[in-house]
């Protein structure tokens, strides 16, 4: 893998920026790191504020694996835009198509693929908040390495090469690294963007199996349960009551939240009081005595009527409602807070 330091050199920054962009670039997976090649030609740097800025945003950028030229841009637009088949494809004039398409977007050629801005850019770094940047869009990270590439890749997940039918985060990994399976692989490291999961590595016999689990937890993450409000609060909470340290557990409990009744604390508590007033049909927020009404109060006495017990992002309780297992390995030996 080719290193990115040299984006680095004569960059202006504090010591601390640079030391995060080189921690930054040390974990950045193999489908970033390619990303990253291409946005620099896209958009200019010219400090570290300007490419810790763009290190964040890396997923608003599409990148088209080995598109490397006209003709390979023309194969990937028909083949994976507008899903030609081999046979029609052996008569689409691809590298015509491929620069037509490079003519109309104006995206950029790297050694590795091709690159298009789709969204503009946001200030996210401000100078003083780097231990607030999610130094990317992942849930799980995992590390792998090959005989080619003793040193291993990241890959970050969940990949959508399933829902998008393009090339990407596992895709490219696996052809960097040289192999056609992950039973070839050897992982070398495990990360989860919640800490309370812990060991990672150890808890899987197989990559495979462990990379289905990691992504079906990025997925319902990344879903936010489908619109719920204060998912990830809640799903934090319910973690953190079942003291959970393994991912299969932590798929199992975002799958039944329904069996914690949970009301998050801080700002959100009076949002949750709005919401909860407006579903019990109790007020209209939108009137004289809705912009009046206690809604934090409302939020409290509620949490008092459920008996609900303090957690780190509010109050929480187990329910009655019946915890089903679909993920965990030895359910029988995990003992949940009420069974």
């Amino acid at each position: 893998m080719k290193e990115l330091d040299y984006l680095l050199k004569d960059l202006e920054g504090t010591e601390r920026e640079k030391e995060y962009l080189e921690n930054r670039f040390d974990e950045m997976s193999v489908k970033e790191q390619y990303t990253l090649e291409g946005a620099v030609k896209i958009i200019p740097i010219e400090t570290a504020t300007d490419l810790i800025n763009l290190s964040e945003q890396l997923s608003k950028f599409y990148f088209y694996y080995k598109a490397i030229d006209d003709r390979s841009l023309g194969e990937y637009i028909a083949r994976y835009k507008e899903d030609a088949t081999d046979e029609i494809l052996s008569f689409i004039k691809t590298e015509q198509l491929g620069r037509e398409y490079h003519e109309d977007f104006q995206g950029v050629f790297t050694d590795t693929g091709y690159m298009l801005q789709r969204n503009s850019l946001k200030q996210i770094y401000d100078g003083t908040n780097l231990d607030k940047l999610t130094e990317g869009d992942w849930t799980v990270k995992i590390k792998v390495g090959s005989e080619d590439q003793h040193e291993g890749v990241w890959i970050n997940l969940p990949d959508y090469e399933l829902s998008s039918l393009e090339p990407d985060a596992m895709y490219i990994a696996l052809d960097t690294l040289g192999i056609s399976d992950w039973s070839e692989g050897t992982l070398l490291d495990v990360k989860c963007i919640f800490p309370n999961i812990i060991e990672l590595k150890d808890q899987y016999e197989t990559i495979e199996r462990l990379i289905e689990d990691a992504n079906n937890f990025g997925y319902v993450c990344d879903e936010q349960g489908r619109g719920k409000d204060f998912f990830i609060e809640h799903l934090e909470s319910a973690m953190e009551l079942e003291v959970c340290t393994r991912l299969d557990l932590a798929l199992d409990i975002s799958q039944n939240l329904d069996c914690y009744d949970f009301v998050p604390s801080g700002d959100n508590l009076e949002k949750y009081g709005r919401i909860l007033a407006k579903k019990n049909g109790i007020i209209e927020v939108d009137t004289i005595l809705g912009d009046n009404f206690d809604y934090i109060k409302y939020a409290r006495a509620d949490i008092e009527k459920r008996g609900l017990e303090p957690c780190q992002n509010g109050f929480i309780k187990r329910n009655e409602e019946k915890f089903y297992y679909e993920f965990s390995k030895e359910a029988d030996s995990i003992k949940l807070s009420m069974q």
